[in-house]
Parts: C-alpha cells; structure tokens; sequence
C-alpha cells in the first residue's frame, strides 16, 4: 500500500473558507509538503456562490442576499451560481501532478475521482451515473456537481453530495426576470436536481457519508488516510485568501470589468446608443453556458466581453487579454475562429464546456440581434 494520504474533517465552514481552503492545500500538496489530502466539510449556513467566469450581478440578487444576511462569494472554479448550505456535504480531493488519475487530462481525472462519489452514493441506495463530464445523477437529474482544476501543481477535485434540497431557499437567492420565471426556476430545480433524501426517504449522518467516502477513495487508490488538521502554514494561506478575495474588488470583478456595460439590455436584446452603435446580450447553450455582451459598429467589434459558466484550465485565463485583442476585429465568423483559436493557442489555454467556435458564434449571433423598439 502507498504512503498514507491525510483526511481532513472541518466540519461546518462560512463561505470564504469553503471556496478557498482547497486552494491553500493545493500550494503544500503540489510541493509535497503535505500528502494527498482529501477533507470534507459543509457550509454553516447558506452562501450565493458565483462562479469564475461569471458576472455576479447579472446571477444572484445582491439586494436580496445582502438584506437577507446571505454572503456572495467568487470561487475559482467554473460553473454556475448556486446558493451552497447545509443541505448538501462537500469534498476536495487534492493530489499532485502525476498521481494516479492526473496522467490523461480533465476528462479522465474526472473518471477516475468521481469513481468512489458514486460508489458512496450507491452504498447510500442511490443509484447515481455520470452526467456530462462533471456530475453524478438520477434519472437526469444531478444529485452531485464537480468541479476539477489544476492548481500550483496540484489536481483537484472539488463537489458535493446533496443531501436534501432547499429550493425555495436556492430559487430566491438568484437574479431572475420577475416572480413568474422565478417560479419557473423553482420548478425547474426540482425537475433537474434530487437528493439522498429525495431518493431514499432518509437524510443519512454526515460522519456516516464521510466514513463511506474515506472508505470508497482509499479502495479506489488502494492508500490508507491518517486524520489531520490543516498545517500552519496551510492555515496562514488561507487566512491570507479569505482577506484578499472576500472584498468587493474580487467578487464583483467581472462586473466591473467593462463599465460601459452597465446598461446593456437583457439576454437576446439589442439597444442603440450614441452614435449609432448598438449593445447586444446574447447567451449560448454550448457544453455550457458562454454569455457575450457586444458593442458594434458597422460591423466591427468596438468592446466584447464573455463570461457563464464555462471552465478554462487554468482557472484565472485571463478573458481580459482575449477580449483586448477582439477590439477592432470585424464581425466574422471564421476571423474570429481564428484569432480565437490563435489565442486560446498561444496562451496555453484550454476551454472546458465551450470551444473557440462557440465564443466566435456567440459574438456574430449577438451582432445579428435587431435592437429593440423604442
């Protein structure tokens, strides 16, 4: 059997620990000061968590959580806002580079360390498959959601089990049109997500879903764990992340990143604007969801900026860099493939739920909208 990996129990967390502790483990892990490490904790109460590429704003209502006492917080994976509690147990498993199941890219590392999630799973009595790359569910619909990066040397895995599901509670913390399509949401929740309790009749322990999990990971990597708390200096990085990416600076980052969008129009909306410009919005259903907001002219690209809930490896590809680089480009299809594609090249960057033509015809189709009547 393989040297020991750690287990690490926290037990409940608030939010900014909860998106950043994996992060401070990645840096020990990936250096091998510290082991391979898998901890389980949940949230102590509910938090809105947006995901990296996405603007907050425009996902989660702000007013809403900041008078209903709810934190928002920016994690540094990708995917879609949801608001996290104490429904649900969470897992990071966080390993080095050239571990067994980091040897084949993101698509195999899923494979592999999702494996004892859905062994636990099974031996809780549901009855749980692979859903797309990244999740587990039932009948379609998902009872745990995954997210995997590369991190300081490290692969990680970070999800969760749904134990139960609050989703009024889900439904109210995010930004929707108005209270009919809020119900909407609602009802679309419960058709695409379901929970152990759900599935079973029974919200089983938390210490039985951790024993069950440090049970399943140590039979998938043939390994045994040893318990341990964070390291010290595990425990002064993240004091350090939860300071610096708790502000505003940091989790509304995205939606200042182009504050001449401020009024764009709601999704498949175009608007005039001085000087016979137009703003468009336009979201695309690719893997995942790629959002474009676009400001043309004569059939050029005068300001472009992408977001959703799409993954990039590495997490923080700078969308900026690209974004400056599409100023002035006209509005064409296979140009934009191109230089799309030179940048994605050129960078090292890998897109994950959406490709350079999903980008490029996100941007010609809002370019098509016809503006909205005065």
């Amino acid at each position: 059997m393989d040297a020991p990996w750690r287990w690490i129990d926290l037990g409940g967390v608030d939010g900014a620990t909860m998106v950043n502790v994996f992060v401070a483990v990645a840096r020990t892990v990936g250096s091998a000061r510290s082991p391979p490490t898998v901890l389980v904790l949940h949230p102590d109460r509910p938090f809105a968590n947006v995901g990296y590429h996405q603007e907050a704003e425009r996902e989660v209502d702000i007013a809403y959580c900041r008078d209903a006492g709810i934190p928002v917080v920016r994690r540094v994976v990708g995917g879609g806002a949801i608001l996290d509690g104490p429904w649900e147990h969470d897992y990071m498993a966080v390993v080095p580079s050239g571990a067994p199941g980091t040897e084949e890219g993101v698509p195999a590392f899923y494979a592999r360390y999702l494996e004892p999630i859905r062994a636990t799973l099974a031996r809780l009595g549901v009855a749980a498959v692979r859903s797309g790359v990244n999740d587990l569910a039932v009948r379609g619909r998902k009872v745990s959601a995954n997210g995997a990066m590369q991190l300081d040397g490290s692969w990680v895995l970070v999800g969760d089990v749904l134990l139960d599901l609050d989703i009024p509670a889900m439904s109210r913390a995010l930004r929707v049109p108005d209270e009919k399509f809020r119900g909407k949401l609602a009802t679309g929740m419960a058709d695409w997500l379901t929970s152990v309790k759900a599935e079973t009749g029974h919200r089983p322990d938390r210490s039985e879903v951790s024993r069950l999990l440090e049970e399943e990971f140590a039979a998938a990597f043939g390994v045994s764990f040893v318990r341990a708390p964070l390291s010290e200096e595990e425990t002064r990085a993240l004091a350090g992340l939860k300071a610096s990416r708790t502000g505003d600076d940091w989790t509304f980052r995205r939606d200042r990143a182009h504050p001449g969008f401020a009024r764009a129009p709601v999704e498949g909306r175009a608007v005039k604007i001085a000087n016979g410009a137009l703003l468009a919005r336009l979201d695309r259903k690719a893997g995942k969801l790629v959002r474009v907001t676009l400001l043309h002219r004569h059939g050029r690209i005068e300001e472009v900026e992408f977001s959703g809930d799409f993954f990039t490896q590495p997490f923080d590809a700078d969308l900026a860099e690209l974004e400056a680089r599409l100023k002035g480009a006209p509005v064409d299809a296979a140009a934009l493939r191109a230089s799309i594609g030179d940048w994605v090249e050129a960078r090292g960057v890998r897109l994950l739920g959406a490709t350079a033509d999903d980008l490029a015809a996100a941007v010609v189709d809002a370019a098509a909208l016809s503006p909205a009547a005065p």
